[in-house]
């Protein structure tokens, strides 16, 4: 009897949320028959028009983002959240296709491909290194991130033109019209990310009352990911529970004209703080009304907004080792949350915005702006190819590695000239690179395009330091 209830649960799962065979869902899980619960359904009906934008978002682009960051970046938080979030086990939430306040939600295809892809339960892929004490100097143990993220749906139909079928390659001809015409996402495209962890608060604090999703994660990852393999071929998977440790959001909003037309935001999870005197009522105002372990969703802490890279600010400063929070005043085009109750964060290149799964010598757009095809230029200025030292704190940095934190007019690729932009979409990067590898790999053919820029291999994938072996 307990068999047949938890198999006709998956099945309902399964004729409600895939009612087309479209592209893959994931790459990694539990053997069928040794688990037959609910699975990751990938949200991919996309729309062949851009749609209205919903409400809320027109509410947003109301929104004054340089002189009040803080509303605005709650109130993208509160759009994420209508809907996705349902008052029972939070296994349950954000479940797109499930969305109640009639907005439509998209994931990005072939992320399921690769040693870094999608496990079975909710979609995470493996992302970032989380290198000792680059979240706290309690942390003596080293992880990664498992990050989902999704878009809604005017950025769904930007998803839908690149890759317009399952059974074709991507199309890129949108995007290449775009860096002529400009906002290949349309405006009021929103972009949201969740981002796990391993790690609780016997080594980050501020993880204490956790948001737990369950992932099929690599064991290694679980324990001390120092000790994985360099490729990971072979290494095991089993299931895991992980804590939400992150959670970013993007705007398509044409004020940012230093940025593309993309507004930046990220938020820490912050359980040590949620029952405390001083946290403000504003966090967890989106929460009040939910039952049970879903309020934790609002322990998520706004960090900061940036709508721009400051490329003038160029002396450096890299706090990989955060015991506080320092906040760069001279920055114009980055905001960063000040309030007491925020744990220490590293930020980014002399603090810019950046979040604690990212990379402290970099910044939220920095990252994004290379997303292009090829890759021609590492995600960040230290990786190869370019191989640019990291600037000591207190000098002035080169104008080498200020190349990645310049402004970019819409459209623009990072590499202009020899790639295609991708609209700082690094899912969509990924998207189209593993692709390649798939054909690579299957059918022992290459692509003229892996030609245009430097063959060496740099990943597309943030995160702080590598961990050290």
């Amino acid at each position: 009897m307990l068999f047949t209830v938890v198999t006709t649960a998956a099945l309902a799962q399964g004729y409600k949320l895939e009612q087309r065979i479209g592209f893959p869902d994931f790459g990694f899980m539990e053997a069928p028959g040794a688990y037959e619960g609910p699975v990751f359904v990938l949200s991919d009906d996309f729309p062949t028009e851009v749609p209205p934008l919903d409400p809320p978002v027109a509410d947003i682009l109301k929104i004054d983002f340089r002189t009040d960051p803080m509303s605005y970046v709650l109130a993208v938080r509160d759009y994420v959240f209508a809907g996705n979030i349902h008052g029972g086990p939070v296994s349950e939430d954000f479940i797109l296709q499930n969305n109640t306040a009639g907005h439509d939600w998209y994931h990005v295809p072939w992320q399921h491909w690769g040693a870094t892809g999608r496990e079975g339960y909710h979609g995470l892929t493996r992302e970032g290194p989380l290198a000792p004490q680059v979240l706290h100097p309690d942390q003596s143990r080293s992880s990664y991130a498992y990050a989902v993220g999704f878009y809604n749906g005017p950025g769904g139909y930007t998803i839908g033109q690149v890759w317009p079928s399952p059974d074709q390659g991507p199309d890129l001809a949108h995007m290449i019209a775009a860096m002529e015409e400009g906002f290949a996402f349309p405006e009021g495209t929103v972009v949201g990310k969740f981002l796990f962890t391993s790690l609780g608060a016997d080594q980050v604090p501020w993880l204490a009352n956790p948001l737990q999703w369950q992932a099929y994660m690599y064991e290694c990852d679980a324990t001390d990911s120092s000790q994985c393999p360099q490729d990971m071929a072979g290494a095991p998977r089993a299931s895991h529970m992980v804590n939400l440790l992150q959670m970013d959001v993007m705007v398509k909003d044409s004020r940012a004209e230093e940025a593309a037309g993309w507004v930046f935001g990220t938020f820490a999870y912050n359980g040590e703080a949620a029952q405390s005197a001083e946290w403000g009522e504003a966090y967890v105002a989106a929460c009040a009304d939910i039952e049970g372990p879903g309020k934790n969703w609002c322990n998520l802490m706004p960090v900061g907004v940036q709508w721009g890279n400051d490329p003038d600010n160029r002396m450096s400063f890299i706090n990989d080792k955060p015991t506080a929070t320092r906040i760069n005043t001279d920055l114009k085009e980055t905001w960063i949350n000040d309030d007491p109750a925020l744990p220490g964060m590293h930020l980014g290149f002399n603090s810019r915005l950046n979040g604690p799964a990212d990379n402290p010598s970099s910044s939220c757009m920095s990252c994004h702006a290379t997303g292009q095809v090829a890759s021609v230029s590492a995600i960040m200025p230290w990786l190869p190819p370019n191989n640019i030292p990291k600037p000591e704190n207190g000098t002035e940095a080169s104008d080498e590695w200020m190349r990645w934190f310049r402004n970019f007019s819409d459209g623009e690729a990072f590499d202009r000239g020899e790639a295609i932009s991708m609209d700082f979409s690094m899912q969509l990067t990924k998207s189209v690179e593993n692709y390649i590898e798939y054909i690579n790999a299957t059918q022992q053919g290459h692509f003229a395009l892996e030609y245009w820029g430097n063959t060496d291999s740099h990943p597309v994938s943030r995160g702080a330091l590598e961990a050290s072996n």
